[in-house]
């Protein structure tokens, strides 16, 4: 019985990956590897790229996105589910651990436990964080001090109400959250 039941978890179709706009309806889809505004100056998802994330993820994103928006912010999303044929891509650009994840190991985004994110303000409009996505330098740490005031408390708006929803930082990318257990979600390869 034990070694069906094992042998059968081995083989289980992993969790399904939930569309965020169908639970949050009012976030801002800016998927940047659809397009060729990100680091790899070139579209590696297709135009059609959806933001899938867990069922969890999902949820605790809807929390944070609730409490934002009593605040005057929407969320925007950058990158959510990311196939991880994908992954080998971004890291032939940028292999360094910490702003991109080691294929052989994938990335959260890989497993449907990670998402990209800023904010907007009710009406849509951008708000200043001190830097921009995808920068890879001192700018982007939750650490930095420098950039406007206003800024900093955007990214330490946004760091507060992820965290208070079940998420955890990566403290050299003010815009990336992770569920804390993320990497026991299987890696995935599925296309949008």
């Amino acid at each position: 019985m034990l070694t069906a039941l094992l042998t059968w978890s081995l083989f289980a179709a992993p969790e399904p990956l939930i569309e965020v706009r169908t639970v949050i309806p009012d976030v801002v889809v800016d998927l940047r590897y659809a397009t060729d505004d990100n680091f790899m100056k070139k579209a590696v998802y297709p135009p059609t790229a959806k933001c899938l994330l867990l069922e969890r993820s999902v949820k605790q994103l809807k929390a944070a996105a609730d409490v934002l928006r009593e605040k005057g912010f929407r969320l925007r999303l950058y990158d959510c589910y990311r196939p991880h044929h994908v992954q080998f891509e971004l890291w032939k650009v940028m292999p360094v651990p910490g702003y991109v994840a080691e294929p052989k190991k994938g990335s959260n985004h890989n497993r449907g436990g990670a998402v990209d994110l800023g904010l907007v303000t009710l009406d849509g409009k951008d708000v200043e964080f001190p830097s921009g996505y995808d920068n890879f330098t001192k700018a982007a740490h939750h650490s930095f001090t420098g950039g406007t005031k206003e800024a900093r408390a955007h990214r330490d708006l946004l760091r507060a109400t992820m965290e208070a929803a079940g998420f955890k930082k990566n403290g050299m990318e003010w815009w990336h959250y992770d569920l804390p257990d993320a990497f026991k979600y299987p890696l995935r390869d599925e296309p949008f």
